[in-house]
């Protein structure tokens, strides 16, 4: 009996796990911006070439939780530029959404692996006993 309950609640928990995984991917998903990493150049330059300031990288989608990282205006493909030199500063580490998925993944995998386990030795676990002993004795 004892093997029944913990084989349920770690079935119930691996299920809690994989949906609670899921939840949580779409609503950091759902914060997730085109975003440019750029090195401002001072005002006064970047009003003289038009520009905010130079490029970092490729455009990535990134989750921010301070919105005092971005610079005003826009990238050529529509990303909102983001200052490394208020990253570096503030400490803040952006979390890119490709990050995000894979550890969803990742997570979703190993929890539905475990709630097939579990689902499965709760069903052993909760077979009728007659039956196997019957088993037993005619074999």
């Amino acid at each position: 009996m004892r093997l029944l309950n913990v084989a349920r609640a770690l079935t119930i928990l691996a299920l809690v796990a994989l949906v609670l995984t899921w939840v949580v991917a779409l609503a950091l998903g759902s914060r997730a911006v085109l975003a440019q990493r750029v090195d401002p150049h001072p005002p006064d330059l970047a009003a003289l070439l038009g520009e905010a300031g130079t490029p970092i990288g490729s455009p990535q989608r990134m989750i921010f939780f301070n919105e005092g990282v971005f610079l005003p205006g826009t990238g050529p493909d529509g990303s909102r530029l983001v200052s490394e030199t208020f990253l570096t500063q503030n400490n803040v580490y952006p979390l890119q959404l490709l990050t995000v998925e894979f550890v969803r993944n990742i997570v979703s995998l190993g929890a539905g692996i475990a709630a097939l386990l579990f689902g499965a030795l709760w069903w052993y676990a909760a077979r009728p006993r007659a039956l196997t002993l019957n088993r037993a004795r005619s074999g």
